[in-house]
């Protein structure tokens, strides 16, 4: 096995190029902006102020919209590329195979994604420090945690795009298409799916549509992130599972479900965003090893 070669050489390689530079830049001054944000709004008025601010500022819409976006933009043309400049086939004929290539591809690029982000958010947790922020360690590690897989995931989508494309253009659609999806176009194929209404009653059958829908709408990688994220501030499972509802919908859908299912607990929900992580790259792979190079 080589896959620890390509890894390595496809990891120093984007050390050389400006885009290693721009995440480390996007994330390091997205994470020590708002925890300064963070730490002058909260380090001198409030003396119980906590790290779970800051994860509650960031585990949103901030870093699901931006993290995912990133990730495919580094790694969508990581097969895909070597495949048109012809390079592949030079990979090829030393001792790599196929499965090296994908398999050191993922690994090299989720380092691009991951040590920037970890930095980040360690420089993150001394600026709060300083502040006199108090730094709740498990939560706030499980945080950074989470936010890797998040990259990674989204890294293994794109390599797997761009493993099964055969063009690079081919590639790009898919991953603008895929991030489309998991970002803005959800709610819709949820909605189609269960042919869920919002405004829920109480009745049996709308009680199941909740607990269904909320299944389907956490197979979403993005909103599996958000809800578990939002699980390490909250005060229990349900609410973090309907952390974006409030008022009277949020009541109707405590109502309609009642006792949490099974299927809706943190245990299930991270298996789900966790075959995000597994299944792409194999099915990438299946298909670029059938490829006629």
């Amino acid at each position: 096995m080589t896959w620890q070669a390509v890894a390595r050489k496809d990891f120093r390689d984007s050390l050389r190029s400006r885009w290693f530079w721009v995440v480390s830049a996007i994330f390091v001054g997205l994470f020590n902006g708002s925890a300064y944000f963070v730490g002058k709004g909260l380090g001198n008025t409030n003396q119980n102020a906590s790290t779970d601010a800051f994860i509650a500022l960031l585990g949103g819409k901030v870093v699901a919209l931006l993290v995912p976006l990133i990730a495919l933009v580094v790694a969508y043309s990581a097969i895909i590329g070597e495949r048109e400049t012809g390079t592949i086939k030079l990979m090829l004929s030393l001792p790599h195979s196929r499965q090296d290539i994908v398999v050191g591809k993922l690994l090299g690029r989720s380092g691009v994604i991951a040590v920037p982000i970890f930095l980040g958010l360690i420089a993150a947790a001394v600026v709060l420090v300083i502040f006199g922020i108090s730094l709740k360690i498990v939560s706030y590690l499980l945080f950074t945690v989470l936010t890797v897989a998040l990259g990674v995931t989204f890294v293994s989508l794109a390599i797997g795009i761009s493993a099964a494309a055969s063009t690079n253009r081919r590639a790009m659609v898919g991953s603008v298409a895929l991030y489309v999806l998991f970002t803005q176009l959800w709610k819709h194929v949820r909605r189609s799916l269960l042919v869920l209404d919002d405004k829920l009653s109480l009745g049996l059958e709308t009680a199941q549509f909740a607990k269904y829908g909320l299944f389907v709408k956490y197979f979403n990688p993005v909103r599996a992130y958000e809800t578990l994220v939002a699980s390490l501030y909250m005060g229990g499972t349900l609410d973090a599972r309907l952390y974006q509802l409030s008022g009277i919908q949020l009541q109707l859908y405590k109502q309609a479900i009642g006792e949490m299912p099974f299927y809706l607990s943190n245990a299930v929900v991270l298996a789900q965003f966790l075959l995000w992580l597994l299944i792409p790259i194999a099915v990438g792979y299946l298909i670029f090893d059938r490829a006629d190079l």
